[in-house]
């Protein structure tokens, strides 16, 4: 079964790399904002199992994922279906709605940060 974790934990627990912390909105949503050191895996790509969490993103199979989405509804789901695959999943409650922090952003191919709120 996932764990559920709020959104500070779950950044304070990727910075101390105790975590991955995985957006799993669609590729357009997370170039327009997303959580500081979030890597993006699209809800249908979970799905789909279309990823390798150790290769891909060099990440131990027991460490655990910190998946979010908007309001954290679909990183439900997601964090289930990890779960299944044998990955410690959480699910962060409230989702990036509930972040006032800085969002990193693509702008022209550069990352730039910005304001939320």
């Amino acid at each position: 079964m996932f764990d559920l974790i709020s959104i500070s934990e779950a950044i304070k627990q990727s910075y101390a790399s105790k975590g991955l912390l995985v957006d799993v909105r669609s590729k357009e949503a997370f170039k327009k904002g997303h959580l500081p050191m979030a890597v993006n895996i699209p809800f249908t790509d979970i799905m789909k199992k279309k990823f390798d969490i150790e290769a891909d993103f060099n990440v131990e199979k027991e460490q655990p994922v910190f998946v979010y989405c908007d309001t954290g509804s679909t990183s439900i789901l997601a964090a289930r279906k990890l779960d299944s695959m044998g990955i410690h999943a959480y699910n962060v409650v409230g989702g990036i709605m509930f972040y006032k922090g800085y969002l990193e952003k693509e702008k022209n191919d550069l990352w730039t940060m910005v304001r939320t709120s």
